[in-house]
């Protein structure tokens, strides 16, 4: 009786691991959805920084997501007047773009100069 019980437990508890292998590796794992790069849409067209997409605050002053968060753009950069010129020449557009699908690409990195 006693070993007809330790079989029993130990075959319930083998059959139990591998139910819980099986599924845990069918849905184990991270999902990740495809951002494509951004491209001219919605009568904008971001610019990058060393690969990642640049953003404006509410006065213009370009900065960029980076792995820890917001990195401003230095105003020492060759880069930094470019910037705030496209921001105040497409502003408008850009605000409409940001609201619209610019928050999706936060984690973009793609082009590098």
């Amino acid at each position: 009786m006693q070993i007809e019980w330790v079989i029993m437990s130990t075959t319930r508890s083998l059959a139990l691991a591998v139910l819980l292998a099986c599924c845990g590796a069918t849905t184990t794992g991270c999902y990740a959805e495809a951002v494509p790069p951004p491209a001219y849409d919605y009568g904008y067209s971001p610019m990058y920084y060393n690969g990642a997409i640049v953003y404006y605050d509410g006065v213009g002053r370009p900065y960029y997501y980076g792995p820890g968060g917001v990195v401003w753009i230095p105003r020492e950069s060759p880069y930094y007047v470019g910037y705030v010129n496209h921001w105040h020449a497409y502003g408008p557009a850009y605000r409409g773009w940001y609201a619209r699908r610019g928050y999706a690409y936060r984690g973009y990195r793609g082009y590098r100069r």
